[in-house]
C-alpha cells in the first residue's frame, strides 16, 4: 500500500542560542519493505545538508544553526509504498553484527519482575520463532497501555513494575526479556497508519528480533502482531534514546526548550 505521511517537530527557544547543531534520522529505511516515492526533509532555520550514511543504513542529514532564538520547524514528508512480508526484514543496508545488540542499556535492564516473566514460556532452540512469537505475546499482556503514564526516560523496570505505559514501553520490556534470553534485540522507531496509539508518541515504536535464517523479524508488542503493510521504518537502536530521530547540541545556552510535535499519516492512491 502507499502510505503519506508528514511529520513535523516544533522547538521553541526562549533566548538566544549561540550555536545549535541537530542530527536528524527521519530518513525511511532503504529495505525491500518499502520503497520511497518521493521523500524531502526540511527546516524553516539553518543550514541542512545531507551527511553520511551510518552503519545502520540510516541516512543522516545534520542542521546548523548560529544565534538562533524563537520557533524552529523541522518537517520530515513524503510518500511510502509499502510491502508486507510477515514481520520479516528484507534488503536491508547495514553493517552492524546483530550480537551488538544483545548489550542491555538503562532502559531496557531486566528486573525481578521481567526474570521471573520470562520464566513462563520455555525457549526452545528447536522452534526459536514460536519463541519469540510467545515473548511478544507475554509482553503484550504484561503492562496496560494508558496514554500519558510514562516519559521518554521510563525504563523497562519501573514500566512493569507500575503495570502500565506507552509503545515504547511494550518495546524496552520486549527487548528486555528477548536479550535475557540471549536473543539479539532492538528499538525501532516509524510510523504505522490508523494506530492511536501513536498519537501520543507522535511516531510509534516496536521491536525487531534476530532469528537464524530469517534475520531481522519485527514484533510490535503494543499490538501483540508482527509488522505488516501498514508500518514505516525509520530508524532504529539499542533503546529510545539510541534510536532517536533528532538530537541536538547546544553551546553556551542556558535559557529553555519546548518541543511539540505534530503527525498525520494517511494511506493514498
Amino acid at each position: 500500500m502507499k502510505i503519506k505521511v508528514k511529520h513535523q517537530t516544533f522547538y521553541h527557544f526562549n533566548s538566544v542560542v549561540p550555536r545549535l547543531t541537530q542530527s536528524i534520522k527521519l530518513f525511511p529505511s532503504k529495505c525491500s519493505n518499502q520503497k520511497i516515492i518521493r521523500w524531502k526533509i526540511n527546516c524553516d532555520r539553518g543550514n541542512i545538508i545531507e551527511s553520511h550514511e551510518d552503519s545502520l543504513g540510516h541516512k543522516i542529514f545534520n542542521i546548523f544553526n548560529k544565534n538562533i532564538k524563537g520557533k524552529q520547524i523541522i518537517t520530515s514528508e513524503g510518500v511510502i509504498e509499502t510491502k508486507n512480508f510477515a514481520g520479516v526484514l528484507k534488503g536491508l543496508r547495514e553493517k552492524v553484527h546483530p550480537l551488538c545488540f544483545l548489550r542491555q542499556t538503562e532502559l531496557t535492564k531486566p528486573c525481578q519482575k521481567i526474570i521471573d516473566l520470562s520464566k513462563k514460556i520455555k525457549k526452545s532452540n528447536n522452534n526459536i520463532i514460536e519463541y519469540c512469537h510467545a515473548l511478544n505475546t507475554l509482553t503484550a499482556e504484561s503492562i496496560k497501555y494508558v496514554t500519558g503514564s510514562t516519559s521518554t526516560n521510563t525504563s523497562a523496570k519501573k514500566s512493569i513494575e507500575q503495570g502500565r505505559g506507552v509503545c515504547q514501553d511494550f518495546a524496552h520490556i520486549l527487548i528486555s526479556l528477548a536479550r535475557l534470553n540471549k536473543i539479539p534485540a532492538r528499538y525501532v522507531n516509524g510510523f504505522l497508519f490508523e494506530d492511536l496509539n501513536s498519537q501520543e508518541n507522535f511516531t510509534h515504536a516496536w521491536v525487531e528480533l534476530f532469528i537464524n535464517d530469517l534475520g531481522w523479524v519485527a514484533f510490535d508488542p503494543s499490538h501483540n502482531k508482527c509488522m505488516d503493510e501498514k508500518y514505516i521504518r525509520i530508524s532504529c537502536g539499542l533503546d529510545f534514546i539510541d534510536a532517536s530521530t533528532i538530537k541536538g547540541i547546544k553551546t553556551n545556552y542556558s535559557g529553555t526548550e519546548n518541543l511539540n510535535v505534530k503527525v498525520s499519516v494517511n494511506s493514498c492512491q
